[in-house]
């Protein structure tokens, strides 16, 4: 396929999915098809790590028996390097697509991948591959703000969502292999007869609805006003960057009709020229900074305590029109509750 911006897997996958709602049966552990997972910057040894987003991933690297497919802006963790390789030697197919700056800079990782068969893509434009996301075996899908490395597995704020759910993982493998196999990367449209269908992937599982967005092409930011003009009661958001204009005045438009806001911003650059801070400070937004060390690195917002908007979409313009990004919108108390408490945490 030639680089016309259009996957056809992807709009069989999106057809598919639109054309009957696939429904899922709970499973056996906790809520049977979702797994969350945060960090604890600041604790040390096996701590650091226990229930956290690496011990996660290693574990789903583990259960791949087909294959594991990763998009990851970057993959360097050495125990992430040595599940990987192990899963190739055991016979599972692994690929990767990573973001061309960081593999440059991480080349002891991406040699021993080379060395171990496993094949990495990487974008070659001036936006970035920012994703974090991964699919095994066709029925498992890992997002959210956590690279696979040292800081963002010890240091750093972030979070992770395991989702059981074929036609999930079908959205996301037909978004890998637009990258890997077409190397179609900052797909700014999709033109078309397809292309309102391509722009629409939902899934229902038991009661709770998921849309899943990607960046550039179907316009995220215009998606996030979208839900954050229906809020009623609440908007809650953890943000490492947020430079938008745009998002910030439809949070303080909901806060002046009475709906209550609570943010947090990433210390580092808070200030900044371009940051959103100082101004929903200005206009009476309770706002703070976060005291991580290191980086709070969460792009989170929950509203009303029962959508939450994750992934690997900071709210900048770059995220929008540049880089390769995805969100996921999950409509569900339970999952929205779990956010609220590692808000509540950092706040």
């Amino acid at each position: 396929m030639k680089n016309s911006g259009v996957s056809p897997m992807r709009i069989i996958a999106c057809i598919a999915v639109l054309a009957f709602v696939i429904i899922l049966p709970p499973g056996l552990e906790g809520e049977g098809w979702w797994k969350l997972y945060f960090t604890s910057p600041g604790k040390r040894g096996f701590l650091a790590n226990a229930g956290g987003p690496e011990n996660g991933l290693v574990s789903m690297i583990g259960g791949a028996k087909r294959y594991f497919y990763g998009a990851f802006y970057e993959v360097s963790s050495p125990r992430v390097v040595e599940a990987l390789v192990g899963a190739k030697k055991r016979g599972v197919d692994v690929k990767l697509v990573t973001e061309r700056d960081t593999a440059r800079k991480r080349r002891s990782a991406i040699k021993r991948y080379e060395g171990a068969g496993i094949p990495v893509v990487t974008d070659g434009r001036p936006g970035l591959m920012h994703n974090k996301f991964a699919i095994a075996d066709g029925d498992r899908v890992w997002t959210g703000s956590y690279n696979p490395t040292l800081n963002d597995a010890v240091k750093n704020n972030n979070n992770a969502i395991l989702i059981e759910s074929k036609a999930l993982a079908g959205i996301y493998t037909n978004e890998f292999l637009e990258m890997f196999d077409d190397r179609v990367f900052g797909n700014r449209n999709n033109p078309g007869p397809f292309s309102d269908l391509m722009n629409r992937c939902y899934v229902k599982i038991g009661d709770t609805n998921i849309n899943v967005h990607f960046s550039p092409e179907d316009k995220i930011e215009r998606i996030i006003l979208k839900r954050l003009e229906k809020a009623k009661t609440s908007i809650v958001f953890m943000a490492f960057s947020f430079t938008s204009p745009g998002i910030a005045e439809m949070i303080i438009r909901r806060f002046k009709k009475g709906v209550a806001v609570r943010g947090i911003f990433e210390r580092r650059g808070a200030r900044g020229r371009h940051s959103q801070y100082t101004k929903l400070k200005i206009e009476g937004v309770p706002v703070r900074l976060d005291r991580n060390r290191n980086n709070m690195h969460h792009k989170v917002i929950i509203i009303d305590g029962a959508r939450v908007i994750t992934g690997s979409y900071n709210f900048s313009r770059s995220a929008n029109k540049r880089n390769d990004e995805n969100i996921l919108i999950i409509d569900s108390k339970k999952i929205a509750r779990e956010y609220l408490a590692e808000f509540e945490r950092i706040w």
